[in-house]
């Protein structure tokens, strides 16, 4: 019998360390929370002109001109071949800043 105990706690403890482990990985994800955080990171592999394109991009985003910004993204998806990353990253703006205009 006690051996069957001391297997018991043992699972329990492995049990308890490995959600322990998961909360912990989960909290270390870097949280993408800004639309200009996930614009900026999904053409941070760019050359530095479209890097500075998108820099103003944010700027005007940041200073609330957002018909600038959305002329500037709808010419950056119209014009350019994106990755997906780069191009959901757009449209999420573009949605927001047609949503933050009103």
């Amino acid at each position: 019998m006690e051996k069957q105990v001391g297997m018991f706690e043992k699972i329990a403890r492995l049990a308890l360390c490995l959600i322990l482990v998961i909360m912990v990985a989960s909290c270390e994800k870097p949280a993408d929370t800004s639309g200009e955080d996930r614009l900026s990171n999904s053409f941070r592999n760019e050359g530095p002109e479209l890097q500075q394109h998108i820099a103003v991009i944010v700027t005007e985003i940041r200073a609330h001109e957002y018909q600038d910004a959305m002329n500037k993204l709808a010419l950056l998806a119209a014009t350019r071949s994106l990755t997906n990353k780069q191009k959901q990253a757009v449209e999420m703006d573009q949605i927001w800043l047609g949503t933050a205009q009103n």
